[in-house]
């Protein structure tokens, strides 16, 4: 195979690996079908469009990796702050009556799952009530259903003082 067959066997290699069907590249190489035939059998072809594959797929690998790290990286830091941002979503949303989708799609993803729905909310909510509870001591429970009672009886005289008088 002489210098011009290996650079043409080169470009067919790449362009095979590609995924570029056969007749459209003897068509874009300015050649025969059958001359492309002839050169893809040859020993020194399939030789080159291995060396081809190989060199195509560790730059997929190492194209993937820096990808994978950018997502990680990306989860890592947005998985703090999205939470906090959907629910000052949601609430924008309801303040302005649009749509929530987008922000409780959000909330689904929680990475703890505390507004998950489905099996993973319920799961998360039951763990969250296997876990204990505080406990408010009766006598201050008492004292303080006393003061409430007290204010909303305050809040009834005061409304009925303010009553415009009906016609």
């Amino acid at each position: 195979m002489n210098q011009t067959v290996k650079l043409k066997a080169e470009q067919i290699a790449r362009l095979v690996v590609q995924g570029v069907p056969k007749s459209r590249i003897a068509i874009e190489m300015g050649m025969s079908y059958d001359g492309l035939i002839r050169i893809t059998k040859t020993d020194e072809y399939l030789m080159i469009e291995q060396d081809v594959q190989g060199r195509m797929l560790g730059q997929m690998d190492a194209k993937l990796a820096q990808r994978a790290d950018l997502r990680k990286k990306m989860d890592d830091e947005m998985e703090d702050d999205a939470v906090p941002e959907a629910w000052k979503i949601v609430l924008d949303n309801l303040r302005k009556k649009r749509d929530l989708k987008t922000a409780l799609e959000v909330l689904d993803r929680d990475p703890k799952r505390q507004f998950a729905k489905g099996a993973a909310g319920a799961q998360a909510q039951a763990q969250a009530a296997a876990a204990p509870r505080p406990v408010i001591d009766s006598a201050a429970l008492s004292q303080a259903v006393a003061d409430a009672d007290i204010t909303h009886e305050l809040l009834q005289k005061d409304k009925l003082k303010t009553k415009p008088a009906q016609a």
